[in-house]
């Protein structure tokens, strides 16, 4: 037996047959171990897993049936070949129904049996070849089915933000209701965004504090007329034209403002409403339904932003009937044309 585990069990309980099948399977490079009976060989079989085993059928203490079963048993894939100085066709059928590679009568020359353990084994690898081709083809469709998946995702969302704009356009085209126009935009900013509540805050005058103007998903008794404290999150962003983005409640951002404790608020988006180099306002979206808010969620707000400016600056000046610049003779509204 060559030293380490074997690889390849020859076990017969004739000495010289056991001795010419290792021989020759040892010339063509395999590792052998050899036994003579069934005990020694379920001693190799239990040492370590087999790559191919050649059994004997006949066997002082059991049969090579036995021994097949055990092999398989610890690695399915082993390539066995059974031989025997006679056979039936009710074992050479239970022989392939355990498993069996092949069925070798004897006499039989040791390069053939060299070349049939050899097949065999060439026949597993290009098996497992195969297999992990398949595993990898597999991979690969799942990744391509996510990609396509994400990518209609994608276009879903893309197309949901072009109605919403589309939609708001043709709202704003058609009233010059300078209220119901920014509850409008309040509310595409929610469609857009994915945001549970949003809300619009004035700065009334040039110096005046920050104060709540129009709520959706909110109370309105929270939110409109409501002063909003100098140290809020709205009222840094208000006071330095910046926009401002927290998806983590814990965030002090969030946990230790006052007015956004009280209104609950788990993440949220502010941007600055800026009409004519000053700050009118700031429009703030409220807990976004997928997570958080992404960066196509600000690009997206300040295009309303920017809309909602335009609004707050027309309503804080008292200007109820003030029509909106930017439409096409149709009555819609281009909001390319009003940013």
């Amino acid at each position: 037996m060559t030293a380490g585990h074997a690889s390849i069990l020859v076990v017969d309980d004739e000495p010289y047959i056991r001795e010419v099948c290792g021989r020759a399977l040892e010339r063509a490079g395999h590792a052998v171990a050899l036994a003579e009976d069934g005990e020694s060989a379920l001693r190799e079989i239990e040492r370590s897993p087999l790559a191919a085993a050649v059994l004997d059928i006949n066997l002082p203490d059991t049969d090579g049936l036995q021994l097949l079963q055990e092999v398989k048993g610890r690695n399915p894939d082993a390539v066995v070949v059974l031989i025997t100085g006679f056979a039936t066709l009710e074992t050479a059928m239970e022989a392939v129904r355990l498993g069996a590679y092949e069925y070798v009568r004897k006499p039989f020359g040791a390069a053939d049996l060299v070349r049939i353990v050899g097949r065999g084994l060439e026949s597993q690898r290009l098996k497992g070849r195969n297999d992990e081709l398949l595993r990898e083809l597999q991979a690969a469709n799942d990744e391509l089915i996510a990609g396509q998946e994400q990518i209609q995702e994608r276009m879903q969302a893309a197309t949901t933000d072009l109605t919403a704009f589309v939609e708001l356009g043709r709202r704003l085209g058609e009233t010059s209701d300078l209220p119901a126009t920014l509850r409008s935009i309040i509310q595409a900013g929610l469609q857009v965004t994915r945001a549970r509540a949003a809300a619009v805050y004035q700065v009334p005058g040039v110096s005046g504090a920050l104060q709540g103007l129009m709520a959706a998903g909110l109370a309105e008794r929270d939110i409109v007329g409501v002063q909003v404290p100098e140290d809020s999150l709205l009222a840094r962003v208000a006071a330095t034209a910046r926009e401002f983005v927290e998806n983590d409640l814990l965030a002090p951002a969030i946990a230790e403002d006052e007015h956004l404790s009280f209104l609950g608020v788990q993440s949220v988006l502010v941007g600055p409403l800026i009409w004519d180099g000053r700050v009118r306002g700031v429009l703030a979206l409220f807990d976004q339904r997928d997570g958080g808010f992404s960066q196509q969620s600000l690009d997206l707000v300040r295009v309303l932003s920017a809309q909602a400016a335009r609004i707050v600056s027309a309503m804080g000046e008292g200007a109820p009937g003030c029509e909106l610049h930017g439409r096409d003779e149709d009555g819609f509204v281009d909001l390319a044309k009003l940013l």
